[in-house]
């Protein structure tokens, strides 16, 4: 019986690489891709096939910074997999920080300007967005989307 593997965001960077690692030391199991971009799964998916023949490769779809679609997609996997072997939690964000000009200006002509060039403190911004559900994009995301995930895979009852 062929092992199940999960991994979320393996459409690219660490996920993807984790994937063709695990199948370079195991062609025989099913790799299941659990992506937000299914065209990029499934560009994926045929890529893997075609390096290792004897592997199952799948999609499914999961954005984990938007609850409905982690609980659909927890619903699917227990569907789909009697068992699951290993579930690799790879999807995450990483919001792009901006140089804060004003700040840098403020900064110059202040007895601050030292500490604020060895620490770069008040000179980096970023901007978190508000999800549609309520929290934080980087938190549900990395963290909270999985967490839900996890639990919708182990609980016996449905949500």
């Amino acid at each position: 019986m062929r092992k199940v593997v999960v991994v979320t965001g393996a459409s690219s960077g660490v996920g993807l690489a984790l994937c063709k690692r695990l199948l370079e030391e195991d062609d025989e199991l099913h790799m299941c891709l659990a992506c937000r971009n299914v065209g990029k799964a499934e560009a994926v998916r045929a890529a893997l096939l075609a390096a290792h023949p004897a592997a199952e490769v799948s999609v499914v779809q999961v954005d984990v910074s938007n609850l409905r679609s982690v609980i659909r997609a927890a619903r699917e996997l227990k569907q789909r997999f009697q068992r699951l072997d290993y579930v690799y939690l790879n999807a995450g964000i990483m919001p792009n920080p901006q140089l804060n000009i004003k700040a840098l200006f403020s900064g110059l002509f202040s007895r601050k300007v030292i500490h604020m060039f060895s620490t770069a403190e008040g000179l980096l911004t970023q901007e978190d967005k508000v999800t549609a559900d309520g929290l934080q994009e980087v938190f549900e995301t990395n963290v909270f989307g999985h967490f839900i995930l996890v639990k919708g895979l182990g609980s016996r009852s449905s949500y």
